[in-house]
């Protein structure tokens, strides 16, 4: 499989898991989940590069990294939740 159809195949993935919410998500939730999958497509299409993800982004890298950090702190808390 070639990296465009891994990285697309990945998207989708991510897009469906939306539906899998059990309650609806309120807009900043939403908001934040569309940010988070998009840092995450241009962090791949960079080969992780943050200055160059941040240009694609059109955001700061400073900005793309605390993105990174607020996200990972989400996921961390997220896969502690379901954990307990």
């Amino acid at each position: 499989m070639s990296e465009n159809n891994k990285a697309e195949q990945d998207a989708i993935w991510d897009m469906l898991d939306f539906f899998d919410q059990v309650q609806p998500l309120g807009l900043t939730d939403e908001i934040a989940r569309i940010e988070e999958s998009r840092i995450r497509e241009a962090l791949k299409e960079c080969d992780q590069n943050r200055t160059h993800a941040a240009k694609n982004l059109g955001i700061g890298r400073t900005l793309l990294i605390h993105k990174i950090k607020k996200y990972e702190n989400i996921i961390e808390q997220r896969d502690q939740n379901i954990k307990d």
